[in-house]
């Protein structure tokens, strides 16, 4: 049965690798010396100590795993300042692991490229991977609001983006139905005077009374 090697060495998952290395030396200095007890209690001392080396592998290994991908989403996080949107997105490509985070930094690509309805859709799927993300909250309320900094420290603004106002992040269908010019009673008579006209052209009457 899989235990989480967290839970084996006794620390907390937000373990630094040192605590996890100081608590594995611990307990392991303890089994070897009871391993050499006659009995079942030296058997269950032989397992532990079997259990904790397979933890402690496990352990660094995560631990060691999620400091890459914090390391690639800062120097992510650097391309999108520099406005390197094409070099961000390479870096993105190479995580296996597509949690929160990186759709986070996908929406912010996606978002320095102008595209922002993908930009919205990325950050929808980081929140509800992390609902409880203040972060990606934020910046969806700023991205709602049309923030040109919807990013803010770790995305791709400047001082020449910010003094140039607000710019609109993505369109609503309010933004899409606004600019759609809808037909009016006036449009409707104009038509059909046209239509009258071209009809008495050609030999007929649409409308008698003009």
């Amino acid at each position: 049965m899989f235990k989480n090697p967290f839970v084996v060495l006794g620390v907390s998952e937000n373990a630094t690798q040192a605590e996890v290395r100081e608590a594995y030396e611990k307990l392991r200095d303890e089994y070897r010396l009871a391993i050499h007890v006659e009995g079942d209690e030296g058997k269950k001392a032989a397992k532990k100590l079997s259990e904790l080396e397979e933890a402690y592998r496990a352990a660094m290994e995560k631990l060691s795993s999620a400091g890459e991908v914090k390391g690639l989403y800062d120097h992510v996080a650097s391309l999108l300042r520099s406005k390197k949107y094409d070099e961000a997105q390479s870096a993105l490509d190479k995580v296996s692991d597509r949690g929160a985070e990186w759709h986070y930094y996908q929406s912010a690509v996606y978002h320095g490229k102008g595209w922002y309805y993908e930009a919205k859709a990325q950050l929808e799927m980081a929140i509800g991977m992390d609902p409880e993300n203040q972060k990606y909250k934020d910046t969806m309320e700023r991205m709602k609001n049309h923030d040109s900094s919807s990013y803010g420290d770790e995305g791709a603004s400047s001082d020449a983006a910010k003094n140039a106002g607000p710019r609109r992040s993505y369109d609503t269908y309010e933004d899409m139905e606004s600019r759609t010019r809808r037909a009016t009673a006036g449009d409707c008579c104009t038509t059909l005077i046209c239509a009258d006209c071209c009809c008495e052209c050609m030999g007929g009457d649409l409308i008698r009374c003009c």
